[in-house]
Protein backbone atom coordinates (compact mmCIF):
# COMPACT_ATOMS: atom_id res chain seq x y z
CA UNK A 1 0.00 0.00 0.00
CA UNK A 2 0.90 3.28 -1.05
CA UNK A 3 0.38 6.71 1.16
CA UNK A 4 0.10 10.67 0.49
CA UNK A 5 1.63 12.26 3.49
CA UNK A 6 -0.18 15.40 3.75
CA UNK A 7 0.63 18.62 6.46
CA UNK A 8 -0.22 21.70 6.65
CA UNK A 9 1.18 24.93 8.19
CA UNK A 10 0.45 28.14 8.94
CA UNK A 11 3.58 30.95 10.65
CA UNK A 12 5.80 27.63 11.56
CA UNK A 13 8.82 28.79 9.84
CA UNK A 14 10.23 27.53 13.40
CA UNK A 15 9.08 24.04 13.67
CA UNK A 16 9.48 22.96 9.85
CA UNK A 17 12.83 21.86 10.30
CA UNK A 18 12.49 19.08 13.21
CA UNK A 19 9.54 17.99 11.92
CA UNK A 20 10.47 17.30 9.07
CA UNK A 21 14.16 15.70 9.55
CA UNK A 22 11.75 13.67 12.59
CA UNK A 23 9.29 12.52 9.21
CA UNK A 24 12.13 11.45 7.11
CA UNK A 25 13.81 9.09 9.63
CA UNK A 26 10.56 7.23 10.64
CA UNK A 27 9.54 6.77 7.12
CA UNK A 28 12.52 5.52 5.56
CA UNK A 29 12.35 2.75 8.22
CA UNK A 30 9.05 1.85 7.60
CA UNK A 31 9.94 2.32 3.29
CA UNK A 32 9.62 -0.70 1.72
CA UNK A 33 8.87 -3.20 -1.54
CA UNK A 34 5.18 -2.77 -0.78
CA UNK A 35 5.10 0.48 0.56
CA UNK A 36 5.93 4.13 -0.39
CA UNK A 37 5.39 7.59 0.29
CA UNK A 38 4.63 11.02 -1.25
CA UNK A 39 4.81 14.16 1.03
CA UNK A 40 2.76 16.84 0.27
CA UNK A 41 3.72 20.22 2.22
CA UNK A 42 1.10 22.80 2.11
CA UNK A 43 1.84 26.47 3.45
CA UNK A 44 -1.21 28.32 3.88
CA UNK A 45 -0.39 31.72 2.84
CA UNK A 46 1.98 31.80 5.95
CA UNK A 47 3.50 35.39 7.03
CA UNK A 48 6.51 34.43 8.38
CA UNK A 49 9.26 32.07 6.05
CA UNK A 50 7.73 28.85 6.49
CA UNK A 51 7.41 28.18 2.52
CA UNK A 52 11.47 28.72 2.25
CA UNK A 53 12.33 26.65 5.08
CA UNK A 54 10.35 24.03 3.01
CA UNK A 55 12.03 24.41 0.04
CA UNK A 56 15.30 24.10 1.47
CA UNK A 57 14.15 20.49 2.62
CA UNK A 58 12.92 19.12 -0.48
CA UNK A 59 14.29 15.38 -0.66
CA UNK A 60 15.19 12.88 -3.18
CA UNK A 61 14.33 9.96 -0.77
CA UNK A 62 10.90 10.14 -1.72
CA UNK A 63 8.34 11.91 -3.93
CA UNK A 64 7.36 15.40 -3.13
CA UNK A 65 5.01 18.35 -3.46
CA UNK A 66 5.39 21.54 -1.94
CA UNK A 67 2.54 23.83 -2.38
CA UNK A 68 1.98 27.73 -1.20
CA UNK A 69 -1.39 29.33 -0.70
CA UNK A 70 -1.88 32.84 -1.97
CA UNK A 71 -3.94 33.48 1.24
CA UNK A 72 -4.89 32.07 4.80
CA UNK A 73 -7.38 29.75 4.15
CA UNK A 74 -7.86 27.09 6.60
CA UNK A 75 -6.35 24.17 8.26
CA UNK A 76 -9.18 21.90 5.87
CA UNK A 77 -8.44 23.98 2.83
CA UNK A 78 -4.83 23.48 2.74
CA UNK A 79 -5.39 19.80 3.44
CA UNK A 80 -7.54 19.42 0.48
CA UNK A 81 -5.27 20.88 -1.63
CA UNK A 82 -3.05 18.36 -0.78
CA UNK A 83 -5.68 15.40 -1.40
CA UNK A 84 -6.38 17.23 -4.76
CA UNK A 85 -2.63 17.29 -5.61
CA UNK A 86 -1.56 13.30 -4.07
CA UNK A 87 -0.84 10.03 -6.39
CA UNK A 88 -1.74 7.87 -4.39
CA UNK A 89 -5.36 6.52 -2.96
CA UNK A 90 -4.38 6.12 1.45
CA UNK A 91 -4.11 9.50 2.52
CA UNK A 92 -2.05 10.29 6.07
CA UNK A 93 -2.48 13.72 7.37
CA UNK A 94 -0.47 15.27 10.39
CA UNK A 95 0.06 18.77 11.84
CA UNK A 96 2.84 21.29 11.01
CA UNK A 97 3.10 22.24 14.47
CA UNK A 98 5.03 19.77 15.60
CA UNK A 99 2.48 18.48 18.55
CA UNK A 100 1.83 15.15 16.63
CA UNK A 101 4.40 12.62 16.67
CA UNK A 102 5.25 11.34 13.54
CA UNK A 103 7.00 8.22 15.24
CA UNK A 104 3.22 6.81 15.91
CA UNK A 105 2.46 6.77 12.37
CA UNK A 106 4.37 3.39 11.92
CA UNK A 107 1.54 2.30 14.94
CA UNK A 108 -1.35 3.68 12.97
CA UNK A 109 -0.38 2.15 9.70
CA UNK A 110 -0.05 -1.43 11.32
CA UNK A 111 -3.79 -1.26 12.40
CA UNK A 112 -4.89 0.50 8.94
CA UNK A 113 -3.91 -2.21 6.74
CA UNK A 114 -5.46 -4.66 8.77
CA UNK A 115 -8.44 -3.57 6.89
CA UNK A 116 -9.75 -0.15 8.59
CA UNK A 117 -11.47 2.74 5.98
CA UNK A 118 -9.36 5.17 8.39
CA UNK A 119 -7.22 5.12 11.96
CA UNK A 120 -7.36 8.22 14.24
CA UNK A 121 -4.64 9.15 17.04
CA UNK A 122 -6.35 9.59 20.49
CA UNK A 123 -4.25 12.49 22.61
CA UNK A 124 -4.95 10.71 25.93
CA UNK A 125 -2.44 12.74 27.27
CA UNK A 126 -2.65 16.13 26.16
CA UNK A 127 0.19 18.76 26.41
CA UNK A 128 -1.43 21.87 26.40
CA UNK A 129 -3.32 24.44 28.33
CA UNK A 130 -6.31 22.94 29.92
CA UNK A 131 -8.84 25.86 29.67
CA UNK A 132 -8.22 26.85 26.24
CA UNK A 133 -7.29 23.61 24.36
CA UNK A 134 -7.90 20.77 26.14
CA UNK A 135 -11.43 21.17 28.36
CA UNK A 136 -13.16 22.81 24.91
CA UNK A 137 -12.09 19.62 23.18
CA UNK A 138 -13.04 17.15 25.51
CA UNK A 139 -16.80 19.17 25.15
CA UNK A 140 -16.52 19.23 21.73
CA UNK A 141 -16.02 15.35 21.40
CA UNK A 142 -18.79 14.65 24.13
CA UNK A 143 -21.12 16.46 21.82
CA UNK A 144 -20.04 15.33 18.78
CA UNK A 145 -20.36 11.80 20.73
CA UNK A 146 -24.10 12.59 21.60
CA UNK A 147 -25.31 13.67 18.15
CA UNK A 148 -23.47 10.76 15.77
CA UNK A 149 -22.91 7.13 16.09
CA UNK A 150 -19.07 7.79 16.51
CA UNK A 151 -17.39 6.47 19.52
CA UNK A 152 -14.38 8.39 18.83
CA UNK A 153 -12.71 10.02 22.01
CA UNK A 154 -10.39 12.53 19.56
CA UNK A 155 -12.08 14.24 16.62
CA UNK A 156 -9.56 16.77 16.57
CA UNK A 157 -6.47 14.81 16.26
CA UNK A 158 -4.43 15.43 12.78
CA UNK A 159 -2.90 12.64 13.07
CA UNK A 160 -4.89 9.88 10.72
CA UNK A 161 -4.72 7.59 7.71
CA UNK A 162 -7.85 7.37 5.69
CA UNK A 163 -8.37 5.96 2.00
CA UNK A 164 -9.38 8.83 -0.30
CA UNK A 165 -11.98 7.28 -2.32
CA UNK A 166 -14.00 7.14 1.27
CA UNK A 167 -14.41 10.90 0.73
CA UNK A 168 -17.66 11.94 -0.14
CA UNK A 169 -19.14 15.35 -1.46
CA UNK A 170 -15.42 16.50 -1.49
CA UNK A 171 -16.01 19.23 -3.07
CA UNK A 172 -18.56 20.62 -0.95
CA UNK A 173 -16.56 19.99 2.32
CA UNK A 174 -15.32 23.26 3.55
CA UNK A 175 -13.73 23.33 6.68
CA UNK A 176 -14.25 19.08 7.17
CA UNK A 177 -11.27 18.04 9.13
CA UNK A 178 -12.96 18.30 12.17
CA UNK A 179 -15.52 15.58 12.25
CA UNK A 180 -13.94 13.66 9.16
CA UNK A 181 -13.83 10.74 11.54
CA UNK A 182 -17.48 11.21 12.80
CA UNK A 183 -18.33 11.38 9.16
CA UNK A 184 -16.67 8.40 7.97
CA UNK A 185 -18.66 6.69 10.96
CA UNK A 186 -21.81 8.25 10.09
CA UNK A 187 -21.22 6.49 6.54
CA UNK A 188 -20.64 3.60 8.74
CA UNK A 189 -17.00 2.79 7.29
CA UNK A 190 -14.73 1.14 9.60
CA UNK A 191 -12.99 3.40 12.36
CA UNK A 192 -10.48 2.46 14.61
CA UNK A 193 -8.36 4.89 17.32
CA UNK A 194 -4.95 4.17 19.10
CA UNK A 195 -3.77 6.25 21.58
CA UNK A 196 -0.72 8.35 20.17
CA UNK A 197 1.97 10.49 21.59
CA UNK A 198 1.38 14.64 22.12
CA UNK A 199 4.30 16.70 21.88
CA UNK A 200 4.03 20.11 24.13
CA UNK A 201 4.01 23.30 21.47
CA UNK A 202 7.94 24.81 21.44
CA UNK A 203 6.88 27.73 18.85
CA UNK A 204 4.36 29.74 17.37
CA UNK A 205 0.85 29.68 19.10
CA UNK A 206 -2.36 27.83 18.66
CA UNK A 207 -4.98 29.45 16.25
CA UNK A 208 -7.59 27.41 18.25
CA UNK A 209 -9.39 28.33 21.18
CA UNK A 210 -12.90 27.83 22.78
CA UNK A 211 -14.60 29.02 19.95
CA UNK A 212 -14.14 25.78 18.25
CA UNK A 213 -17.20 24.70 20.64
CA UNK A 214 -19.68 26.62 19.21
CA UNK A 215 -18.06 25.59 15.22
CA UNK A 216 -18.33 22.11 16.24
CA UNK A 217 -22.09 22.32 17.12
CA UNK A 218 -22.67 24.31 13.72
CA UNK A 219 -20.78 21.20 11.79
CA UNK A 220 -23.30 18.76 13.45
CA UNK A 221 -26.46 20.61 12.80
CA UNK A 222 -25.47 21.19 9.27
CA UNK A 223 -24.45 17.16 9.18
CA UNK A 224 -27.98 15.77 10.20
CA UNK A 225 -30.11 18.61 8.19
CA UNK A 226 -28.03 18.55 4.89
CA UNK A 227 -25.88 15.34 5.14
CA UNK A 228 -23.09 17.74 4.35
CA UNK A 229 -20.33 20.46 5.36
CA UNK A 230 -19.96 24.29 5.53
CA UNK A 231 -18.50 27.12 4.15
CA UNK A 232 -17.14 29.92 6.90
CA UNK A 233 -20.34 31.38 5.67
CA UNK A 234 -22.37 28.89 8.31
CA UNK A 235 -19.94 30.15 10.61
CA UNK A 236 -20.43 33.85 10.10
CA UNK A 237 -24.09 33.24 10.58
CA UNK A 238 -24.00 30.72 13.28
CA UNK A 239 -21.95 32.81 15.38
CA UNK A 240 -25.04 35.69 15.38
CA UNK A 241 -27.73 33.03 15.65
CA UNK A 242 -25.55 31.47 19.08
CA UNK A 243 -25.62 34.99 20.36
CA UNK A 244 -29.14 35.48 19.86
CA UNK A 245 -30.13 32.28 21.57
CA UNK A 246 -28.04 33.22 24.08
CA UNK A 247 -29.49 36.65 24.89
CA UNK A 248 -32.99 35.13 24.53
CA UNK A 249 -32.56 32.65 26.95
CA UNK A 250 -30.75 35.34 29.27
CA UNK A 251 -33.83 37.76 28.56
CA UNK A 252 -36.19 34.63 29.57
CA UNK A 253 -34.21 34.35 32.77
CA UNK A 254 -34.74 37.64 33.67
CA UNK A 255 -38.26 37.37 32.90
CA UNK A 256 -38.49 34.59 35.23
CA UNK A 257 -36.64 36.03 38.09
CA UNK A 258 -38.62 39.32 37.84
CA UNK A 259 -41.41 36.79 38.25
CA UNK A 260 -41.01 35.25 41.66
CA UNK A 261 -38.05 37.36 43.33
CA UNK A 262 -40.34 40.77 42.52
CA UNK A 263 -43.95 39.66 41.63
CA UNK A 264 -43.49 41.53 38.61
CA UNK A 265 -46.33 40.12 36.00
CA UNK A 266 -45.02 38.98 32.01
CA UNK A 267 -47.60 40.96 30.82
CA UNK A 268 -46.02 44.16 32.24
CA UNK A 269 -42.76 44.10 30.54
CA UNK A 270 -41.33 43.59 26.83
CA UNK A 271 -39.39 40.93 27.80
CA UNK A 272 -41.71 37.94 26.73
CA UNK A 273 -41.86 39.45 23.32
CA UNK A 274 -38.25 39.87 23.30
CA UNK A 275 -37.42 36.71 24.30
CA UNK A 276 -39.10 35.19 21.56
CA UNK A 277 -37.87 37.32 18.67
CA UNK A 278 -34.35 37.06 19.77
CA UNK A 279 -34.88 33.24 19.65
CA UNK A 280 -36.54 33.74 15.82
CA UNK A 281 -33.87 35.71 14.96
CA UNK A 282 -31.49 33.13 15.64
CA UNK A 283 -33.35 30.81 13.79
CA UNK A 284 -33.18 33.32 10.78
CA UNK A 285 -29.43 33.61 10.65
CA UNK A 286 -28.82 30.03 11.75
CA UNK A 287 -31.00 29.40 8.17
CA UNK A 288 -29.69 32.22 6.67
CA UNK A 289 -25.89 30.75 6.67
CA UNK A 290 -27.52 26.89 5.48
CA UNK A 291 -28.76 28.51 2.28
CA UNK A 292 -25.90 30.78 1.71
CA UNK A 293 -23.54 27.63 1.62
CA UNK A 294 -25.65 25.83 -0.20
CA UNK A 295 -26.01 28.86 -3.00
CA UNK A 296 -21.98 29.26 -2.72
CA UNK A 297 -21.79 25.27 -3.37
CA UNK A 298 -22.95 25.44 -7.16
CA UNK A 299 -20.73 27.99 -7.97
CA UNK A 300 -17.76 25.66 -6.47
CA UNK A 301 -15.45 23.52 -8.88
CA UNK A 302 -12.20 21.44 -8.35
CA UNK A 303 -10.40 23.29 -11.01
CA UNK A 304 -11.24 26.76 -8.65
CA UNK A 305 -8.63 25.18 -5.47
CA UNK A 306 -6.12 25.81 -8.59
CA UNK A 307 -6.46 29.61 -8.00
CA UNK A 308 -5.73 29.42 -4.77
CA UNK A 309 -2.23 28.36 -5.19
CA UNK A 310 0.62 31.07 -5.33
CA UNK A 311 3.25 28.14 -5.84
CA UNK A 312 3.78 25.03 -6.52
CA UNK A 313 7.02 22.73 -6.47
CA UNK A 314 7.23 19.09 -7.20
CA UNK A 315 10.12 16.63 -6.95
CA UNK A 316 10.85 14.50 -8.31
Amino acid sequence: MNYSLIIPFYNEENNVQNLVDEILVNLKKIKNDNRNFQLIFIDDGSKDNTFEKLKSNITKDFSSVIIKHKNNYSQSTAILTGIFNSKYENIITLDGDGQNDPKDIEKLLKEYEKGSDMVIGWRKNRRDNFFTKTFPSYLANYIVRKFTNSKIHDHGCALKIFKKNKLDDLNNWGDFHRLLAARFSYNDYIVKEIPVNHNERIYGKSNYGFFRVIYVILDLLYIKLFKNYKTKSIYFFGLFGFLSFLFSFLVFLLMIYLKYAYGTSFILTPLPILSVFLFMCGLIFLFIGFISHLITNQSKTIDNRENNIAEKIEFP
